[in-house]
């Protein structure tokens, strides 16, 4: 044990080397422009901030320091709406504490992703602090809940002063005595003095109201352990409603609705009292019990009438930051409601929020309660897109709720699975792009469409035929002409510039200036501007066989010498190569001279290679007649040239007789193998 005490402290000696401690605001702050500032694919990104914990090496484990901390971040965090919509305190608070999560666990992906699947938010912001004799030593980072990657990561020292220094002091007892005063619930009401004043002549002191809640609430947990009967359960629920769900002694309901949800309880009297509740909840954005409460009706798949009226009351005093989530269990999630029926109730809630009915302490706009059901039903496929055709022609939006909805209408048709369904998705969104002119659109038009192009990893690209059909993306590309030629150069990125322009010349956008004609592509072939027909035969690389119209130029292309830019042309007329393998040239010339260059081994002789298979047919007389010609000392075009035919396949029938003379000729092991294995596969 001692070595590695010994380690630690040297460990923590070269760290207090290695970083100055500082004041509290500027690390804080510090944190936080890291997290506004780390690039993220999604705007305003949904993040939850988890309470920051002691590490096991922290002389002191305060919560009263984690919460400071975690408040501050998440108050400085608050002040950038534009890109953080912060996900509710409380509610993750409640879901950390059911599925008994260990706050230093957070600060690992396995389980920022499992929260990712428990609450609707992009991202998770966790921490740790170390307090030493002088400073504390925070660390944090944003994870990415969808992907586990870890977003940001940061280190920050505090200096310790005397304020924070409060905050790992332990609190001073509280001495509590009993007035004899009991109220109609039961319950012993109590007074709290201090520096152990007596009153009415006690000396003894006696429990909190606090304390006392927090006896019976144990009381209960324990009766919760055996719910083995009928009669135990009517038992435990006939003294359970007998204590209002309000302040410290109602927090035994919250454990009650854990319970009864986890073992699948059902028990009328119970519901009914937790509806009554849920109907006194003035502020439900503010109160945790209407979160919980609404969470527990949705337990069992189902939300009936009586549950959805009360829920429904409570939409209408809720603001628009929990909206989503709300109607999530009122209306997507549960599997066991009729879809017939949760339209209608879609129909009813935005039927409301038409007539501004929904949010207090004022309503809520119409686009952002629109935006709060389509987030809501990522839960149902279905319903999310009932939502859009039928409620989105109502939509008024400015930049930032355009940018929203592009969001909602790409995640929707990321995960519809139903192929008809995903074109109609695909019209909804050409409108959008056709209608809506905003900042980012330039941006979100191609960040959609590069979903659809293929990779180089194979396993990927199963992915993307399946998710993103390219019959899809040719309908977009049709009904967004002159939006992708109008957006193509909108970018200050040379990179993304170019990436813009290769997919509108592979998908046939014409771009008036940057894009040419064949006619303009063929005049400057003719010319001798180097650097123009660079520029030229790159594109017409991404045209596939729509430049056979001017093979010639391309042909002539080969004739071409330079003193001053040999590279330059070696360039161009390596990428003709390509393009008059795309066009699968007829043109014998234009064969030999793949041919011939197959004798280097430089980038135009495997574009060659590559060309002659595309070819095909064409080119296996020509080959044939190069291949007879080699002697035993051509190993290496022996090879190249056999590989070609066995690419070609059974095309190259003719070819069995030439492969057996290299057969008789060449005893490389290599080339024997190759002409084996091309025999097999053209006969």
């Amino acid at each position: 044990m001692r070595p590695f005490i010994l380690l630690l402290t040297v460990l923590l000696g070269i760290s207090s080397f290695a970083q100055k401690a500082r004041k509290y605001t500027q690390v804080t702050q510090e944190l936080t422009n890291q997290v506004i500032n780390t690039p993220v694919s999604v705007t305003p990104i949904r993040l939850a901030v988890v309470p920051f914990a002691a590490t096991k090496y922290s002389t002191q484990n305060s919560t009263q320091f984690g919460g400071y901390l975690t408040e501050s971040i998440i108050g400085s965090l608050a002040g950038h709406p534009a890109k953080i919509k912060l996900f509710e305190r409380t509610r993750l608070d409640a879901v950390l504490k059911e599925q008994e999560f260990i706050l230093t666990d957070l600060m690992k992906p396995a389980s920022a992703l499992k929260i990712g699947q428990l609450v609707p938010i992009d991202a998770l912001l966790s921490g740790t602090y170390t307090k030493l004799k002088s400073y504390i030593d925070v660390s944090a980072r944003l994870i990415d809940v969808a992907s586990g990657e870890i977003l940001m990561s940061y280190n920050g020292r505090i200096k310790m002063d005397k304020n924070l220094a409060t905050l790992f002091q332990a609190a001073e007892p509280v001495v509590i005595v009993n007035n004899n005063n009991t109220p109609a619930n039961n319950t012993p009401q109590v007074n709290v003095t201090v520096n152990n004043t007596v009153n009415n002549g006690n000396n003894a002191p006696t429990k909190s109201r606090k304390e006392i809640c927090a006896q019976q609430r144990e009381d209960f947990i324990k009766r919760l352990s055996d719910l083995s009967s009928q009669e135990k359960i009517d038992a435990l629920v006939l003294d359970a409603v007998k204590v209002p769900f309000e302040d410290f002694c109602g927090a035994l309901h919250y454990d009650i609705m854990y319970s009864f949800s986890k073992f699948k309880i059902e028990h009328t009297p119970y519901k009914q009292f937790i509806l009554a509740t849920l109907d006194t909840i003035a502020n439900p954005i503010a109160d945790n019990r209407a979160y919980e409460i609404t969470r527990y009706l949705a337990a069992d798949d189902l939300i009936d009438e009586n549950e959805w009226r009360a829920g429904l009351q409570s939409l209408k005093r809720n603001g628009s930051y929990s909206l989503s989530t709300y109607l999530a269990y009122l209306i997507s999630k549960p599997k066991g409601n009729d879809l017939n029926i949760s339209k209608q109730r879609v129909d009813e809630f935005l039927s409301l929020l038409i007539q501004n009915k929904i949010g207090l302490p004022r309503p809520i706009s119409f686009e952002t309660g629109f935006l709060e059901t389509m987030e809501a039903m990522r839960y149902n496929q279905t319903l999310g897109e009932y939502v859009y055709k039928n409620y989105s022609p109502r939509l008024n939006l400015d930049d930032r709720s355009k940018i929203s909805v592009f969001h909602e209408l790409d995640y929707i048709y990321q995960y519809e699975t139903r192929a008809a369904n995903k074109t109609e998705i695909i019209d909804w969104l050409a409108d959008f792009f056709n209608k809506y002119e905003y900042e980012k659109a330039h941006e979100n038009l191609y960040e959609f469409a590069f979903h659809f192009l293929l990779t180089d990893y194979e396993d990927r690209n199963e992915k993307i035929k399946r998710d993103y059909p390219e019959s899809d993306l040719k309908i977009l590309v049709e009904k967004c002409r002159a939006r992708f030629a109008t957006y193509a150069t909108t970018t200050p990125y040379p990179s993304q510039k170019e990436d813009r322009i290769n997919f509108c010349v592979k998908y046939n956008i014409p771009i008036a200036g940057v894009i040419p004609s064949l006619e303009e592509a063929a005049q400057t072939l003719r010319g001798n501007n180097l650097d123009e027909q660079l520029r030229v035969v790159k594109l017409l690389v991404q045209m596939g066989n729509r430049p056979k119209a001017i093979e010639t130029d391309l042909i002539r292309l080969f004739d071409k010498r330079t003193l001053d830019d040999k590279e330059k042309l070696r360039n161009i007329q390596t990428l003709a190569v390509q393009i008059l393998g795309n066009t699968a040239t007829q043109n014998t010339r234009a064969i030999n001279y793949m041919i011939n260059s197959l004798t280097d081994y430089d980038n135009e002789s495997y574009a060659a290679e590559e060309a002659l298979v595309k070819i095909g047919k064409a080119s296996v007389a020509p080959i044939i007649s190069k291949l007879d010609k080699t002697t035993d000392q051509d190993g290496g075009l022996q090879y190249r040239l056999i590989t070609i035919l066995g690419k070609i396949g059974k095309d190259a029938a003719h070819a069995a007789g030439s492969i057996q003379r290299i057969l008789k000729i060449n005893r490389n092991k290599d080339v024997v193998y190759a002409a084996e294995a091309a025999l097999q596969v053209i006969r």
